[in-house]
């Protein structure tokens, strides 16, 4: 029972893998989580608040990786092109913006905080190297975002 649980625990982690390496829309929101998660510290959230942003960061991702199944699950590979096949990816796409929309609409209720707006302000300002790691956290995320040939064999 162990060994199959721990099976489909290394397909799951397989499936993330996946997304993370063909899935641009994945890797953009692995960097908006880990900017978000890193910048909760300035803000000055009760558990409550620290849970939904949490469980936010992560259901994006999730229902991204849900498109991509979907999209896998109904692509045809012949040029003809079958309406309830792109209906179905039309579906997953509007779901995963549904989410996002939602997930942004909660953060900027959330992050519209003048005083955690100062502290993250002061933090950048207070030390040299602090506005310099932010841009090299930028550019290290512009290029795990936008490398996406990297993994790709085929091409």
């Amino acid at each position: 029972m162990i060994k199959r649980f721990l099976r489909s625990m290394g397909y799951a982690v397989a499936g993330i893998k996946l997304g993370i390496k063909e899935e641009r829309n994945m890797r953009i929101d692995i960097v908006a989580m880990l900017f978000v998660w890193f910048h909760m510290q300035f803000f000055y959230f009760s558990r409550a608040e620290i849970a939904i942003v949490v469980l936010l960061t992560f259901l994006v991702p999730a229902f991204e990786l849900m498109n991509t199944a979907v999209e896998r699950a109904v692509h045809k590979p012949d040029a003809a092109h079958w309406m309830p096949a792109g209906d179905a990816k039309d579906t997953a796409a509007g779901a995963v913006l549904i989410v996002t929309v939602a997930a942004v609409v909660i953060a900027g209720i959330m992050f519209f905080d003048i005083h955690g707006i100062s502290n993250v302000i002061a933090f950048y300002t207070e030390n040299i190297l602090h506005p310099v790691c932010l841009a090299v956290f930028a550019v290290a995320s512009y290029f795990f975002i936008t490398i996406d040939n990297f993994y790709k064999k085929d091409k």
